[in-house]
């Protein structure tokens, strides 16, 4: 158990790092826009990269978070290491997902990419309940 949260420590730590480094680039191309014709601050693709560089640091934190947690669950290795899986699949979804979805014209259709993206945060958004639930039934436990 302790290796899965040590896993899913450095996920977080990695993610954070690699939002760090596109944080820059977006910031360049802010100040560039703003220079050039500051309406283009509010384009489609500069909304999506802005938000895939606020997600991934926001599932940077919850990997660190669910890894510092990890020992105080109920669930079994097994499920704890479902759970691990199911937090990356939020983390490519919301980070290289944006990114991936950034690159194409906004449609309000169901296109492919929205279905991937939406399974991929789904089993984020089951990993995040169950192991709430976890710690919620320890909690509950006396000990």
């Amino acid at each position: 158990m302790p290796r899965l949260g040590l896993l899913n420590m450095f996920i977080g730590f990695v993610i954070l790092f690699l939002c760090a480094c596109g944080g820059a680039f977006i910031a360049n191309d802010m100040t560039e826009a703003f220079i050039r014709d500051p309406a283009i601050l509010e384009g489609w693709q500069l909304t999506l990269l802005k938000s895939a560089h606020g997600h991934g640091n926001l599932f940077g934190v919850l990997h660190v978070l669910f890894g510092l947690t990890l020992p105080y669950s109920l669930a079994n290795t097994r499920f704890k290491t479902l759970q691990t899986a199911g937090l990356f699949m939020g983390s490519v979804a919301m980070g290289l997902g944006l990114i991936w979805r950034a690159t194409m014209k906004p449609s309000a259709d169901i296109d492919f990419p929205a279905i991937v993206l939406g399974i991929l945060l789904s089993a984020a958004l089951l990993a995040l309940v169950s192991h709430a639930a976890g710690l919620g039934a320890k909690l509950l436990t006396r000990e």
